[in-house]
């Protein structure tokens, strides 16, 4: 849940439902809750890329791919206060053979086979907005945190980011009329002198709804707390001039939808399953 100016997740839709939409509703069958279906697995190309798992409260409880997992804890508030992070050191070898076994194993990450690589905890204020996130690693006994503030909207505007006590950078982030995440402009902070913007990246969403928003009890902004599916992403790395003009990226999405408006597939090989 780190500065996701280039995120990591995707995911997918197959549902079944009975009657008129408008009477599908969420467990219950009771009309004044809807049914919003949960993400289940995205695959890519026909194999299982990520998996989710739900507590109880069908919040999000674990996250899974081939090669690492994240494990949510959440207080009696329902706020998230920790996620563990665990991951296959075989992937990163230098040794190819080794990497390339890892990347294809049919085992996925688990507590006992992987090894944790760092916890994220959660503060949260008395208006239960998130102010705190701190990282700790294994290995690394250096201080890794961000503070938020907000805008008017109640939404965080801005994460400053430190290591070891000393400011390193901070990410703006802006939003469209209906919530979803705009933009956002990762700066970093030179010891002496102004900010420098190192990159941004500006979205454009559709109007359907986002599988990922089952996850938006994960604070930080981004695509689980995105209204709609990105549509075109914007990406710039911002160049000095000594070294040329920016470099500008862009990325689009083509979406198919169900019968009540979730994507099933993306970009023709990646498919949505839903429980």
């Amino acid at each position: 849940m780190k500065i996701k100016i280039a995120t990591f997740c995707l995911f997918l839709v197959a549902i079944l439902f009975s009657c008129k939409k408008e009477d599908i509703t969420h467990g219950t069958g009771s009309a004044t809750a809807p049914y919003i279906p949960l993400l289940s697995k995205v695959l890519v190309d026909n194999q299982s890329a990520n998996e989710f798992l739900y507590n109880d409260t069908n919040m999000i409880w674990q996250e899974k791919t081939r090669l690492d997992l994240t494990i949510h804890h959440y207080n009696a508030k329902g706020q998230l206060v920790t996620s563990e992070f665990y991951g296959n050191d075989d992937a990163l070898s230098n040794d190819q053979s080794v990497s390339q076994t890892a990347m294809t194993q049919a085992a996925w990450v688990t507590p006992a086979s992987g090894k944790k690589i760092g916890i994220i905890t959660y503060e949260y204020n008395a208006n239960g907005q998130l102010t705190k996130s701190t990282t700790t690693h294994p290995l690394i006994t250096c201080t890794e945190y961000s503070l938020y503030t907000y805008d008017t909207n109640n939404r965080i505007s801005r994460q400053s980011m430190y290591w070891d006590e000393v400011a390193t950078g901070y990410i703006d982030y802006t939003y469209d009329i209906k919530g979803n995440l705009a933009g956002e402009t990762l700066y970093s902070t030179p010891s002496t002198g102004d900010p420098v913007a190192i990159n941004s990246t500006k979205y454009s969403f559709d109007g359907a709804p986002n599988p990922y928003r089952m996850n938006n009890k994960l604070p930080v902004p981004g695509i689980n707390s995105n209204i709609n599916n990105i549509i075109k992403e914007t990406n710039t790395i911002y160049l000095s001039a000594a070294l040329g003009s920016d470099n500008v990226s862009t990325n689009e999405n083509t979406y198919t939808y169900n019968t009540i408006g979730y994507p099933v597939s993306k970009n023709s090989n990646m498919t949505y399953v839903y429980e």
